[in-house]
């Protein structure tokens, strides 16, 4: 496994290797630059030299050798160069080319091979410059610039310093948190605490996501749980209905028991598929953009009531639809059916006398009753059943609201607002 170092460790090297390109680069430019101002004063100081001895020897051209003050000679034969100097026929001519002693290292001579017209006659001029003064004032610049050296890797040191503490304070939050993460049990899905000293706003944007993210998962997390729970409550009774239903099948050979029976199994088990469907699409994500329009009729309504009217028998219970026309609405068929079924079941099952009054709007579905109501019941979600609880999580799922009100003479109304 590859090892990954610490923000702090990558501090520290990306300083290093910063700071040290840094230093670098100074010593470069200082050694550079004292080169290049020695070059060209050497240059012009040769330059300069070459039109003095022009003049000298028209004058005079009976001399060989002559200095050129302060710092310059000149001669015109290869044989009367100093001992330690040698220019040989390879050197460069009319360019001016550096020369060490050969009897030391660091004296340095600075040399211009050109050619005069002296006479009517072309001859080779050597022109030598040495200027020991400057080689003193360039040890002493390049002491000085040693100094400034210095003071700058001090201020790098004092850099490092700051940076250190800056990237200290940036990554102990990161680091309290990656602990706090790691020490977490599995089944803690609790907000994240943002950890002491944070000093940046991204931390917090991670504080944030994460916790959204937690939140996210514990949102999956209960529609599984809702999932189990609903569906071994709500699939027992279409179950046992074909259990009953299989179990009379045997008992008789009237083709018309028979095909009551068939109609009650094949009920049920449209009924058990609907739920199924249902239920496993509120575990999903779904892209709700993609769900198509289609059109609800009272008749739609009509027959959802119908298919749970055994709920109201032998009960004194009135129930009718009441519209103005056709809605248009964004829910899968099966999920609207179950949305309303149990609306209407539990209508049905908590209202022993008086009526159930389904009403549609071109905004909203609403359900009246004039059962037990809200207040007399214990529990409210319990009291009505596990059926408003798979109402509400399909009413989250599309975007839809589902509230309950108590009547203000009996019973209640759950109201869907599209």
């Amino acid at each position: 496994m590859t090892k990954v170092k610490s923000a702090k460790q990558l501090t520290v090297t990306y300083f290093s290797v910063i700071a040290f390109a840094i230093i670098t680069l100074h010593f470069s430019l200082l050694d550079a630059t004292l080169e290049d101002f020695e070059y060209i004063n050497a240059t012009n100081r040769l330059l300069h030299a070459k039109a003095v001895a022009e003049e000298v020897l028209q004058d005079q051209s009976d001399i060989d050798h002559f200095a050129i003050p302060p710092f310059t000679h000149a001669y015109l034969d290869t044989q009367l160069l100093p001992s330690q100097i040698t220019i040989t026929d390879s050197s460069p001519r009319e360019k001016t080319f550096e020369l060490k002693a050969t009897d030391s290292d660091e004296t340095e001579y600075f040399a211009l091979v050109t050619t005069l017209s002296i006479g009517g006659q072309n001859k080779e001029l050597y022109l030598l410059f040495y200027d020991d003064i400057y080689e003193v004032s360039e040890e002493q610049i390049f002491l000085n610039q040693l100094k400034q050296l210095g003071i700058s890797i001090l201020l790098l040191v004092i850099s490092f310093a700051v940076v250190f503490k800056a990237s200290d304070r940036l990554t102990n939050p990161l680091t309290q948190l990656a602990n706090d993460i790691d020490s977490r049990n599995a089944n803690d899905l609790s907000p994240i605490t943002p950890p002491a000293g944070i000093t940046s706003r991204e931390v917090l944007q991670l504080v944030d996501s994460f916790n959204l993210y937690v939140t996210q998962i514990q949102a999956l997390l209960d529609r599984e749980r809702s999932f189990n729970r609903y569906a071994s409550h709500e699939l027992r009774t279409p179950l046992m209905v074909m259990k009953g239903a299989i179990s009379l099948l045997g008992h008789s050979n009237d083709p018309m028991f028979i095909a009551k029976q068939q109609l009650r199994l094949q009920q049920a088990s449209t009924e058990m598929n609907d739920f199924v469907t249902t239920l496993l699409s509120l575990t999903q994500e779904e892209d709700l953009d993609k769900v198509s329009t289609r059109q609800v009729t009272p008749k739609d309504i009509q027959d959802i009531a119908e298919a749970h009217s055994s709920l109201l028998s032998g009960k004194s219970v009135r129930w009718h639809v009441e519209s103005s026309g056709p809605i248009d609405i964004k829910m899968p068929e099966n999920a609207f059916k179950i949305l309303m079924g149990n609306l209407i079941k539990n209508a049905f099952a908590y209202t022993e006398q008086g009526h159930v009054i389904i009403r549609m709007t071109p905004t909203s579905l609403s359900v009246e009753d004039t059962g037990m109501g809200l207040e007399n019941s214990a529990n409210t979600k319990q009291g009505y059943g596990l059926g408003l609880l798979i109402a509400a999580d399909i009413c989250r799922k599309y975007q839809w609201q589902l509230s309950h009100q108590t009547n203000q003479h009996q019973g209640c109304t759950a109201t869907i607002s599209l």
